[in-house]
């Protein structure tokens, strides 16, 4: 328990500036929405760009904020190893488009079922269903899975072969901890907006969410 407590902190520790930053700029952005009219009809223009693109807007938006602008961080702080960058960027791109599908039919789904009000009775409904349903099911073990899989060169025999216990009692746990320290109020903030600027808005958090969680899977892998 020690373990997964120390790695989950570590981690949120190591990227606690740019965490802030991105936080800080999230609530900035809902703040000038409902305040500044300039700020919102320039933001209500990213829904007709979505309508447009269809799926493509949140597969390829989660794999730039998700995949790219971290992946420049890493390689600028030379965390990734030269003979591992086209392989590593080509992960983070696939991996945070997957996970970008499903995080926009999410949000769509938690629409239908509870509305798109911003009261704080369908705020609390939302942040418990994404963060105590989605999350623990899907998206902290689809994380810890993918992450062993490319510790270990993106094969699927070695990755079944060092497969153990501890990615599930282990892994899972810290990815868990240090995806509540961030989402829950994240996405208290996001479920704010209309459902048109949610997912916008999570790419945003995203980048710190990548950064940290590359660094939580290699203090894992330690």
């Amino acid at each position: 328990m020690h373990t997964i407590f120390k790695n989950g902190f570590d981690a949120a520790r190591k990227n606690f500036c740019p965490g802030i930053l991105l936080q800080s700029f999230a609530l900035t952005l809902v703040l000038l929405y409902y305040f500044n009219p300039a700020t919102r009809n320039f933001l209500l223009k990213i829904p007709e760009i979505k309508q447009r693109m269809g799926l493509f807007f949140p597969a390829l938006s989660t794999a730039f904020f998700g995949g790219l602008i971290p992946f420049l961080f890493l390689l600028i702080r030379k965390e990734i190893p030269q003979g591992r960058r086209i392989p590593h960027l080509l992960f983070m791109l696939g991996f945070w488009a997957v996970l970008g599908l499903s995080i926009d039919a999410l949000y769509k789904g938690q629409a239908v079922l509870f509305g798109d009000q911003n009261d704080a009775a369908t705020i609390i409904k939302k942040v418990l269903v994404d963060q105590f349903v989605f999350s623990v099911l899907w998206s902290a073990p689809f994380t810890a899975f993918a992450m062993h899989w490319k510790e270990h060169d993106f094969s699927f025999r070695a990755a079944k072969n060092a497969f153990s216990r501890k990615i599930i009692t282990r892994n899972i746990p810290s990815i868990l901890i240090a995806l509540w320290g961030v989402w829950i109020p994240a996405v208290a903030i996001i479920y704010s907006l209309p459902l048109a600027l949610q997912f916008p808005l999570f790419n945003i958090v995203l980048c710190f969410w990548s950064l940290l969680i590359t660094t939580l899977n290699n203090g894992e892998e330690a």
